[in-house]
C-alpha cells in the first residue's frame, strides 16, 4: 500500500475489535523510509501493555482517557516537537494566542498553541491521576495478569463445541472476540448481560474487519486489570447457558 505519494500512515497499535498487537515498529521503519509520516492508534494498546512512543519511533501517538480507567471525554495527542512547531493552530481561542494585532498574529509555545479556551480541567485532572495509578500498579504487571486471564479464557472458550475465537495472533492484548455458529452474537450478549456478564456485540467500529471474516458482528469480551480467574469463570458459564438457550 506505501507508494511515493503515502503522505501518512495511520494504525492501531492494538486492535480493538481481535485484540491483535501490530507489528507497529516494523511498520513505522517502512512508512518513513517511504517517506512518510505515522500515527498510531494506542487508545487500546495503552491500557493492556507497557508503550514507549520513542521507541516505537511514530510521528504521533493517540489515546483516550476512558479505555486507561480514567474520565470520559479527554485523551491525549502525542507528537514529535519538530511537527507540532510546523503545525497551525485548530482552533482559535483565549491561550492559544501570543500576540493580536490588527497587522499579525503570533501563536503561542507548545503546548499551549493547541490548547484554545477553557480546557477540560476536571477531565484532565481525573486522567492524570488514572495514568498514575497505571504507573503505580505497573504496566508490565497489568500486561502479565491480562495475559494469564486471556490464555485461561481462550483455552476454556476453545472446548466449547461450536464456538469459534475470531482473531487468534499470537501476540494479542486483553480482547476475545468470537461467535457461537447458529446463535446470533447480539443475541448472545444480550442473554449473558441478563445473567450479569458485560460484554459487546457488535462490528466493534471495524466494518472491513467483520466483513474479512464474512460476519455481521462478534461477541467481545474485554480484559481489565481488575478482572480475576472466577470472572473468567463465570463468563465461559455464561457463554455456556446462553448458547444452551438460543441452540
Amino acid at each position: 500500500l506505501l507508494t511515493e505519494r503515502t503522505r501518512l500512515v495511520s494504525v492501531v497499535h492494538m486492535s480493538n475489535a481481535l485484540g491483535t498487537i501490530n507489528p507497529v515498529a516494523e511498520i513505522v521503519t517502512k512508512a518513513h523510509a517511504a517517506g512518510a509520516k505515522v500515527l498510531l492508534d494506542g487508545a487500546q494498546a495503552v491500557p493492556h501493555m507497557p508503550v514507549d512512543v520513542q521507541a516505537l519511533g511514530c510521528d504521533f501517538y493517540v489515546l483516550s482517557g476512558h479505555k486507561m480507567y480514567g474520565p470520559t471525554g479527554i485523551g491525549v495527542l502525542y507528537a514529535k516537537e519538530a511537527l507540532l512547531e510546523q503545525m497551525p493552530p485548530w482552533q482559535g481561542g483565549g491561550d492559544m494566542i501570543y500576540s493580536v494585532t490588527f497587522e499579525q498574529t503570533e501563536y503561542n509555545v507548545l503546548p499551549y498553541k493547541f490548547e484554545a479556551g477553557t480546557p477540560h480541567i476536571a477531565g484532565a485532572i481525573g486522567l492524570a491521576e488514572a495514568a498514575r495509578w497505571m504507573m503505580a500498579v505497573g504496566r508490565e504487571a497489568i500486561f502479565d495478569h491480562e495475559s494469564a486471564l486471556l490464555s485461561y479464557a481462550t483455552e476454556h472458550l476453545r472446548a466449547i463445541e461450536g464456538l469459534r475465537i475470531i482473531g487468534t495472533a499470537s501476540k494479542k492484548g486483553g480482547v476475545i472476540s468470537f461467535i457461537v455458529e447458529g446463535a446470533h452474537p447480539h443475541d448472545m450478549a444480550t442473554l449473558m448481560d441478563q445473567d450479569g456478564v458485560a460484554v459487546r456485540a457488535s462490528h466493534h467500529c471495524a466494518m472491513p474487519v467483520m466483513q474479512h471474516f464474512n460476519l455481521p458482528a462478534t461477541v467481545r469480551a474485554s480484559l481489565g486489570v481488575y478482572n480475576t480467574q472466577r470472572d473468567i469463570d463465570r463468563l465461559i458459564a455464561s457463554v455456556q447457558e446462553a448458547k444452551e438457550m438460543l441452540l
